[in-house]
């Protein structure tokens, strides 16, 4: 009788390996906002007492990003990346209550060189980053009547920090979205002209950007784009369906204060800057369309801790009427749809909705002239923003998402020369905010 052979056992079907080893380049757009701060001393009295005055942008960027990495284990990543880009926006504006004073910067560009960490969980990567950044601006500060104000540009030098998700597309593509607080180092000063008298004006600069790219890893092997004809990459995480999740990150004021007033102050402007932590809770549902697309709908809520204030330029001193911007924010809310697109494992998208911040801002009392109002309300207004979801198990997902909130504009009274035969001076709060946050979300499917 012949012997037979034991059967051996199938073998085992493996999650397919992503390589993230290697040499990369690619391309990104996305928006950026710039928050800097002017000064001055006073030069009119004899006490070193300081003039201050905010500004703050937004305005599209896009650039280009090369970098390596280096896969140290199937879940641990180290690499290197710079990039370089467009970096507009700026602002130029008469000062609030001197009309013939100007303050302004104008952004042109900026580079970072930039370690980077991360975890490899499936096809995506979520990492942490840093290194220095350079910013190349223009300062503006100074001007009477007939005497234009000086200009000065240089290029800032500074830390720069982050976080991103980048997720495959393919063998060799890959999608992320990312986001950089760019320190612009120390103050740039130079030589300006208010009342025509050369008087130093120090700024100091900060820079944030939101980006999303698109990397293609050269491995010897051409990768055709797979927008077109690619296929779902494998995932055991269900998109469709309810869940709940909570978010923690960075909010930004970029408040403008626009005088509205036919008293002397004439037609002019300030801003409030302010950082914060913002973070809470959040909740949706998603439904996949052949399951290729989403659409969804998100609601969240949660701390929004903004405090700043900022004294108008060049009303420092007693007996000069003292107007202090203020601005502090308790809390936001927004409920959102969301539309995007999924490779199987992350989403892609964009979403948008209505928003509300219980805020307070308004102009700081003084003594001697017109009180101003500091009061509270909750602002109702309309959000945008977009992002990357990224899944790590069948139930958890991770990811990186920026909102830009307009929660409407408030008038308030200020502090003025009303006592000087005019009007009470009024303005107009713009109320203005950008929300970056990371979010972890669980599933019930």
């Amino acid at each position: 009788m012949a012997l037979k052979m034991p059967l051996k056992a199938p073998p085992a079907v493996l999650a397919p390996a992503y390589d993230w080893n290697g040499f990369y380049l690619g391309g990104y757009y996305g928006a950026a906002w710039s928050q800097s701060s002017a000064s001055t001393p006073n030069f009119a009295i004899t006490t070193p007492v300081t003039g201050n005055v905010d500004i703050n942008s937004t305005s599209f960027t896009a650039g280009i990003t090369a970098g390596y990495n280096w896969q140290l284990s199937p879940t641990w990543l180290v690499g290197v990346e710079g990039d370089y880009g467009y970096l507009g926006g700026g602002q130029l504006f008469a000062e609030f209550d001197d009309p013939n004073v100007f303050v302004g910067e104008k952004n042109r560009w900026y580079a970072t060189l930039r370690g980077r960490v991360g975890y490899v969980t499936g096809p995506s990567l979520i990492y942490l980053t840093g290194g220095v950044g350079f910013v190349r601006v223009t300062d503006t500060f100074g001007g009477t009547a007939g005497v234009p104000p000086l200009s000065s540009s240089t290029t800032t030098t500074g830390g720069v920090i982050g976080a991103g998700i980048e997720t495959k597309l393919s063998r060799n593509w890959s999608a992320k979205t990312e986001y950089l607080y760019v320190d612009g180092g120390s103050d740039h000063t130079f030589q300006s002209n208010p009342f025509g008298s050369l008087t130093p004006a120090s700024f100091t600069h900060s820079f944030q950007v939101i980006k999303t790219g698109l990397n293609y890893k050269f491995d010897g092997n051409w990768d055709g784009l797979p927008f077109f004809n690619g296929t779902m990459l494998a995932s055991n995480h269900n998109w469709n369906g309810f869940y709940i999740g909570g978010n923690a990150g960075i909010g930004t004021s970029l408040t403008n204060v626009h005088s509205v007033s036919l008293s002397l102050t004439g037609n002019t402007d300030n801003y409030i800057n302010g950082t914060g932590f913002a973070g809470g809770g959040e909740a949706g549902y998603n439904y996949l369309i052949w399951q290729k697309y989403l659409i969804g709908v998100e609601g969240d809520f949660g701390a929004l801790a903004i405090n700043h204030s900022v004294p108008d330029w060049n009303d420092q001193n007693p007996p000069t009427d003292v107007i202090t911007f203020s601005q502090k924010t308790d809390w936001y809310g927004t409920l959102r749809a969301r539309i995007g697109t999924t490779t199987g494992p992350a989403l892609l998208y964009l979403t948008g909705g209505v928003a509300w911040v219980h805020l307070q801002d308004g102009a700081a009392p003084s003594s001697g002239f017109a009180s101003g109002s500091l009061s509270s309300k909750t602002g109702t207004g309309w959000t945008w923003g977009g992002g990357t979801e990224v899944a790590l198990d069948q139930h958890w997902s991770a990811k990186l998402e920026s909102l830009y909130v307009n929660s409407g504009t408030s008038t308030r009274q200020t502090s003025g020369p009303a006592n000087f035969g005019g009007p009470i001076p009024f303005a107009d709060f713009k109320e203005r905010f950008v929300i970056v946050r990371f979010g972890l979300n669980y599933a019930f499917n």
